[in-house]
């Protein structure tokens, strides 16, 4: 019965794919974990020199299922600029595509709360079939010419486009991956995205749920729902949802120049009962920019990160051994130095020192209270 479901199953996958190729390459967008796999704006946004590394394995236990692998390096040239570069490879039985392409975003300060960033993308798309891939291939018939070496193979040029709109907790981004894909019509695949960051008050806790929807030419349109959990911003969990109505479980740590992440997801009752559900691992390497540095945020990013483990250190002194008046005394330092990295920075301030600045105003408020007792 098993070998039966298997031929079923990649005889299903030959005739689609010469077929309708374009309308299976769309599942290959990892993005549970990996948002710049989607959206070219997200390049360099970090202000970091940042590797990933990303795979995901679909319907494991099943032969011939289908396997995505994915390379993208990012960095910012200057405080508006960003480039990276991104390998995809992705195998479903005897279907295999593989893109190659180039990205750059630039981002436009609009105030102090919110900024616009705007990414594009072009490259290479190949599409083959390899009729030597499928399980089980003696079984079918050898005559048949969708078979034969070369009968299906194309590489086409391929740009896409994206928007990200930040505004203080907000964020809404908007993408076409390959709205150019050779001499095709534009593409009508589009990709919305709506997030927020809820910082739990006086916790080190922070939610961030998200929406995702996928506008997807001749089939179902998809939608995501996920909700993360993060503990001082190293460690998070996840749990999302899927209208194709699978669930998604993950976990993982990230220290700033080295994270680890790993979800799993669910199928649905009618693909469980012939396969389990698929796994997805995702690296992600960060090294300073000099680029940044040089311009300051790095060393503001030093200096913030500096303040937060003094002022963490203090309050989480459960000894007393700060004395209250040399408390206040490094209050008032941080906050000259702090008045001083703003007048510096202005308005072109990166997201992280948002944030790292987010969290010394709360830790500050907590250790006046602390102290007035």
């Amino acid at each position: 019965m098993r070998l039966l479901k298997t031929f079923l199953i990649s005889s299903l996958i030959v005739v689609s794919a010469a077929a309708s190729s374009q309308e299976l390459s769309f599942g290959y967008y990892n993005y549970m974990m990996n948002r710049f796999n989607m959206n070219a704006s997200f390049a360099g946004n970090d202000g970091n020199i940042s590797a990933i590394l990303n795979t995901k394995t679909y319907h494991s236990g099943f032969g011939g299922a289908p396997r995505n692998t994915f390379f993208g390096i990012h960095a910012p040239i200057n405080e508006k600029q960003g480039i990276g570069m991104r390998v995809l490879s992705d195998k479903r039985g005897g279907y295999e595509l593989n893109k190659y392409d180039a990205v750059y975003s630039y981002q436009i300060q609009i105030d102090d709360k919110s900024d616009l960033r705007f990414g594009m993308s072009a490259g290479i798309i190949r599409r083959m079939l390899n009729s030597g891939s499928i399980d089980n291939v003696e079984l079918l018939n050898q005559a048949d010419p969708t078979l034969r070496s070369g009968y299906f193979d194309e590489s086409n040029f391929v740009a896409g486009v994206g928007l990200v709109y930040d505004y203080e907790n907000l964020q809404l981004g908007i993408s076409s991956p390959h709205l150019v894909d050779g001499s095709k019509e534009l593409s009508k695949f589009i990709v919305g995205s709506v997030s927020y960051k809820y910082k739990i008050e006086e916790s080190d806790f922070e939610l961030k749920p998200l929406f995702i929807y996928q506008n997807m030419p001749e089939i179902d349109n998809q939608f995501d729902f996920i909700l993360k959990g993060e503990f001082r911003e190293k460690f998070w969990v996840q749990v999302g949802y899927q209208s194709t109505q699978n669930l998604n479980l993950g976990l993982g740590f990230d220290f700033g120049p080295f994270g680890v992440g790993y979800s799993y997801e669910m199928n649905n009752s009618e693909v469980s009962n012939i396969a389990r559900g698929s796994n997805e691992i995702l690296i992600k390497v960060a090294f300073e920019s000099k680029n940044t540095t040089s311009s300051g945020n790095g060393k503001t990013v030093k200096t913030l990160d500096n303040f937060i483990y003094k002022l963490s250190e203090m309050l989480n002194d459960k000894d007393n051994s700060f004395d209250k008046h040399d408390v206040y005394a490094e209050i008032q330092r941080i906050k000259i130095e702090l008045d001083t990295l703003e007048k510096e920075n202005n308005k072109k301030k990166a997201q992280v020192i948002m944030e790292k600045l987010d969290v010394i105003e709360f830790k500050i408020g907590e250790l006046e209270k602390k102290y007035k007792k």
